[in-house]
């Protein structure tokens, strides 16, 4: 592989805040971080690396994500699953679920799922973060980790479709991690084994670790996109998925 030429960041969402993996340009050493809040990972991040994260950016008003459709469509139930409804910009700040569910139906015809509720906030504050820093919202990119899973077993000679076992079994993590020792060998064990429970479980690690590989397929211009014609919200931040 050829030195990439800017940092890369894997993110993910954990009991801590943010499960940070990044990968320096200069020597291609790996190392990780709980981040208290998506600020704080940026604020880690050199300007000009590529920031992949396993969240929603782009937030319709009126329709159902087009990115989403594709993404399940693509994975095949039952991984299908783990591609939720991503909430409408309107239930942003909500605190109450029924509210969001209320205002959701409003606005797409369908209400949004405990999951989606649970993390509104992590998807404000990086809403809020790409509306307030037109550099931020250049390099940050949403990546959903079954798409990276599945396109790293698609490229080890495996089946096109997400992956039958869901992340939190014993098998499913077994797969997951096997997917991703060729690509990131000692890096990833040490991973798992400086994970503090309290702050990420291990789905979290692997999740951060494949959306890093789709950093890299980011940054070399060869990542899918979901879709393609790369359709806008009202804040103009992209209703994209790249894997």
């Amino acid at each position: 592989m050829t030195r990439q030429k800017t940092d890369l960041l894997g993110v993910d969402g954990c009991k801590g805040g943010w499960y940070a993996v990044r990968q320096h340009a200069r020597t291609g050493a790996i190392e990780t971080r709980i981040c208290a809040s998506f600020a704080e990972v940026l604020a880690w991040a050199p300007a000009l690396a590529i920031v992949a994260v396993d969240m929603p950016i782009g937030l319709s008003s009126a329709e159902n994500r087009a990115c989403d459709a594709e993404a399940r469509k693509r994975l095949k139930w039952p991984r299908s699953a783990s591609v939720f409804q991503t909430p409408a910009r309107q239930t942003l700040g909500v605190k109450d679920y029924r509210k969001a569910c209320e205002l959701n139906r409003e606005a797409t015809g369908k209400g949004i799922s405990q999951q989606a509720f649970n993390i509104l906030s992590k998807i404000a504050e990086v809403d809020t973060a790409l509306r307030e820093s037109a550099i931020d919202a250049k390099r940050v990119f949403e990546v959903h980790p079954e798409l990276a899973f599945m396109q790293l077993r698609i490229e080890q000679g495996g089946e096109a479709v997400g992956l039958k076992e869901g992340k939190t079994s014993e098998a499913g993590h077994a797969k997951r991690k096997a997917l991703l020792e060729p690509v990131f060998s000692a890096a990833l064990q040490t991973a798992l084994d400086e994970r503090i429970a309290r702050h990420a479980q291990k789905d979290d690690v692997l999740d951060a670790f494949a959306v890093l590989w789709s950093a890299r397929r980011i940054a070399a211009g060869s990542a899918v996109v979901l879709p393609e014609d790369e359709p806008r919200d009202s804040a103009h931040l992209p209703m994209v998925i790249r894997y």
